[in-house]
């Protein structure tokens, strides 16, 4: 139970507490019904047998009934034909069961009528989600009108219609209920998928960007080429000397295109540091994830910058990916160590000790689920382990108690990094 939990994510989670929030409430129906039922002056088993197995009945219908019309208020189909047509029959059946069992009299019309109220009140808050305010209020007034005329008949209130206030008062609060807990759950999925939709943008800015460089970089120079080649054919075709002068031009164009391609690739697949952490507060705060930064790598080398922003970018993607993590915390920083080596008798115990500064970046979420993450299949981990070991690095990976999940890269002996601020905004 707790691994299929854990494999929700947020919206899912809410859409589970939302359903099952109101699915216990229409499953206590049955229960206000045998109270009611059991209160009446002398029952009659069999009718009181009836009301309540058409009780049970009626409030699994009605549950099958409101999870359609919950889905259907989110944008999925309308519900079944023939759940609304059971959840109706199995009222009606009901309420003229509950006429039946206990007869319309000054003494027992005082059951009946709330058994009946219960039974209505049971279909009107399932069905109540898709459905229009003017169309909920017209079914309410019928039912107000029903109650009053049935409380006047059984003892005489006429003049005052309590049953139908009654009614009234119970029916609004519990469509309301209802409606305003279905309100917010479909708040939470258009949140959702707003956030799924600015991460595709996001995306496909990304792929703009990179067809804007390419053509940016690429199409003067191959148009270049194109007019050169085809006025050197030109000249050559004449017995034109100069066809050697445009060929050589297009070589020296050729070359200084794939120089610029390279570039461009270079710096497409360099990761900045500074820029990884911009990115990476972007995106997961857009995913609903609180995002803290302690220090800064701005007087790391590039080479460290460099692998250290590679670090950042596959950890903030499989945040995203294998998570349900609402924080995450990215530490930027150096640790002072010592490193000791036996070279001559100098002192005391012989050794000497010489400082070392060691880069550190150290990623923490409290959602992630490791099992996905480190056995899912993807070769991220390992990509990052080969580049940090290719400049003498070491990456670790921890889960922590309470479903945290850590990501540490080290980069040992940096000369000339100094030791970062304790925090940054």
């Amino acid at each position: 139970m707790t691994g299929w939990w854990s494999r929700q994510s947020g919206p899912q989670r809410l859409d589970i507490y939302f359903r099952w929030g109101l699915y216990m409430i229409s499953a206590a129906w049955p229960l206000l019904v045998s109270v009611l039922a059991m209160s009446a002056p002398d029952p009659q088993m069999a009718g009181l047998v009836a009301v309540l197995v058409l009780s049970i009945a009626q409030s699994a219908a009605c549950i099958a009934l409101l999870r359609d019309a919950v889905t259907a208020r989110l944008g999925g189909p309308r519900p079944d034909r023939r759940t609304v047509i059971a959840a109706v029959a199995l009222t009606a059946v009901g309420t003229l069961t509950a006429a039946w069992a206990f007869p319309i009299a000054a003494e027992s019309g005082s059951t009946s009528l709330p058994i009946a109220g219960a039974f209505w009140t049971a279909l009107l808050a399932a069905a109540c989600p898709p459905l229009r305010v003017r169309t909920l209020t017209l079914w309410i007034l019928v039912g107000v009108i029903a109650a009053t005329a049935w409380d006047a008949v059984a003892v005489g209130r006429g003049s005052i219609p309590a049953a139908g206030v009654y009614f009234a008062v119970v029916a609004a609060f519990y469509v309301i209920t209802y409606r305003m807990s279905v309100w917010m759950l479909s708040l939470v999925w258009e949140i959702d998928d707003a956030r799924a939709a600015q991460a595709k943008l996001a995306v496909a800015e990304e792929r703009l960007r990179f067809a804007r460089d390419f053509h940016d970089v690429l199409g003067r120079n191959l148009t270049l080429i194109a007019v050169t080649s085809e006025l050197a054919a030109r000249l050559a075709g004449n017995g034109d000397p100069h066809a050697v002068d445009h060929m050589l031009e297009v070589h020296r164009v050729a070359h200084e295109s794939a120089r610029e391609v390279r570039e461009v690739v270079a710096g497409y697949r360099t990761a900045d540091l500074d820029a990884e952490l911009a990115g990476a507060r972007s995106v997961l705060r857009a995913a609903g994830i609180r995002v803290r930064v302690i220090g800064d790598g701005a007087t790391f080398p590039r080479d460290a910058q460099a692998a250290f922003g590679w670090v950042l970018r596959e950890a903030t993607t499989n945040i995203i990916r294998h998570s349900a993590a609402t924080v995450c915390t990215i530490e930027i920083g150096t640790e002072i160590g010592t490193e000791t080596g036996v070279v001559q008798p100098v002192a005391g115990d012989g050794q000497v000790r010489t400082p070392t500064c060691t880069a550190l970046l150290r990623v923490r979420n409290d959602g992630a689920r490791i099992g996905t993450w480190l056995s899912g299949g993807g070769t991220g981990l390992t990509g990052l382990r080969e580049r940090l070991a290719s400049v003498g690095g070491q990456l670790s990976v921890m889960e922590e108690a309470g479903g945290g999940f850590t990501v540490e890269a080290r980069l040992p002996a940096l000369a000339g990094a100094a030791t970062t601020p304790d925090s940054a905004p």
